[in-house]
């Protein structure tokens, strides 16, 4: 089941001009999507990533090739992704140097894929290492720079970037993006722990947690049904789609039923 520019909502234009690209072998070496919220900066960087790796893409990742499937479950062996570690408040430029290292070595497949999450956490000397590497390119690479505001990020290392502002999102209509993401993570079959951190904002929301999770489950249950109507549908992800519709309808029974709102939407994620 290709996932395509279209299934991408606010992010649809931007994965069209990136599919364009794809399809006419014009890829550059390095990308930088700002703005939007981390969840569109997310969604648009993985989607690419797993394009980028795909074995058989169409107009995006087909998410049934070995390559999908290893970078759906995180252990692709060309796929690199670094992020904050825990216990700094910044990319430290030692994280920079462990990545051009490992980019020197040949890849497994065709090409590197690179994600720096929140980039704009990178100090300036972080950011000076990282430039080195993209002034100096490895053709097997392709870095994706995820940044909540672009001007966070140096006027060099921008200058060597393709650079895509992402819509902002309104929180009022959040709950019906979040439930088209987790729609498109069920009809893909991706694991537990993607579908769990999806919706763990709201297992944690203890003062409106329950409003929200009805929110969340009435939307997608909307998302599932339009997509239901598809004829070309094929029948192992109707029959996913049309359970994920039964286990919806279930929990929001028990959710109005003052059970957890916590352990019902775990449950969920789980059967789905």
């Amino acid at each position: 089941m290709s996932i395509k520019p279209q299934d991408l909502n606010k992010n649809q234009r931007v994965a069209e001009q990136l599919s364009e690209a794809v399809k006419r072998g014009a890829v550059v070496h390095a990308y930088a999507f700002a703005g939007g919220s981390s969840k569109d900066r997310a969604e648009i960087g993985s989607w690419f990533a797993q394009y980028l790796l795909c074995q058989e893409p169409d107009s995006g990742p087909c998410m049934q090739c070995l390559s999908c499937r290893k970078a759906e479950h995180g252990n692709h062996e060309d796929f690199i992704h670094v992020k904050k570690p825990a216990d700094r408040e910044s990319i430290v430029k030692d994280q920079i140097y462990s990545l051009t290292d490992r980019l020197s070595y040949k890849p497994f497949g065709q090409r590197h894929v690179v994600i720096i999450e929140d980039a704009q956490l990178m100090n300036a000397a972080s950011q000076n290492k990282l430039l080195k590497t993209l002034e100096e390119p490895v053709s097997e690479a392709v870095m994706i720079l995820l940044a909540e505001r672009e001007e966070a990020l140096l006027p060099t290392v921008l200058s060597r970037c393709c650079v895509f502002r992402l819509e902002e999102t309104d929180a009022s209509d959040a709950e019906g993006d979040k439930a088209k993401a987790l729609a498109l993570l069920i009809r893909g079959g991706a694991p537990f722990y993607r579908k769990k951190a999806a919706v763990l904002d709201i297992t944690t929301d203890k003062e409106n947690g329950r409003e929200r999770a009805l929110a969340l489950l009435g939307s997608l249950s909307d998302v599932l049904l339009d997509r239901l109507k598809d004829p070309g549908l094929a029948e192992e992800e109707k029959d996913r789609l049309i359970n994920a519709l039964h286990q919806a309808d279930q929990s929001s029974k028990y959710i109005k039923q003052l059970h957890s709102v916590a352990y019902t939407l775990k449950q969920f994620c789980l059967r789905v």
